[in-house]
């Protein structure tokens, strides 16, 4: 709860920026969590024999399911949250804008130069028009990005975590944040491509 709050937010000093699967991040949350429940258990910091970073709290995890898995979800979150109502907003602004300026004439310009006459609402519809489709790119790729590589552990087998994990960890997420997460259908594609993610970059 704590971390969750931001109470620790000082000690994961690991730079988002960094190579691989984001191990260090990984590592630095296991290691903080660990020594917290040292804290509260009356032991020495440290002192993995009360509280084992690995053992006891990755328990057989591995960021190379952990890191994708967070990294879609606080995608779909952002972007559904953030971004998709102001792109809601910004269309009907400019389908308003295309009828209000239905009637005002002038040049287009074409390669430079003017070329032939045109409606400024049409102009305005055309905008109109990407942002919508904008809006229908998101939706396809916030299903992509639905899909979580949690439960394939290091390398997509699913070594060291119960039977059902990942898709036990997919409901709790589903319930908590109200979206349709599921376990990857193809852990091996879930964890060694960014596929999905590049998808929602690119809308």
């Amino acid at each position: 709860l704590e971390v969750i709050e931001g109470e620790l937010h000082d000690h994961f000093v690991v730079d988002v920026f960094q190579t691989g699967s984001g191990t260090s991040t990984n590592m630095n949350a296991n290691e903080v969590i660990a020594n917290r429940a040292i804290q509260i258990l009356g032991g020495e910091v440290g002192d993995r024999s009360v509280v084992h970073p690995n053992d006891d709290v990755n328990r057989g995890q591995s960021s190379n399911d952990v890191i994708p898995t967070a990294l879609h979800v606080s995608a779909v979150v952002a972007v559904h949250h953030e971004l998709v109502p102001v792109l809601r907003v910004l269309h009907q602004s400019l389908v308003n804008k295309a009828e209000e300026f239905d009637d005002v004439v002038k040049i287009a310009r074409t390669h430079g130069m003017d070329a032939v006459p045109i409606r400024l609402g049409q102009e305005f519809s055309g905008y109109a028009r990407q942002i919508e489709l904008a809006l229908q790119a998101l939706q396809a790729a916030e299903a992509r990005m639905c899909e979580l590589a949690i439960g394939g552990t290091a390398v997509g087998t699913g070594l060291n975590a119960p039977e059902g994990f990942g898709a036990e960890v997919c409901r709790i997420i589903s319930r908590r944040l109200n979206y349709p997460f599921i376990e990857a259908a193809n852990h091996f594609e879930a964890q060694a491509s960014r596929d999905a993610a590049v998808q929602m970059s690119a809308a």
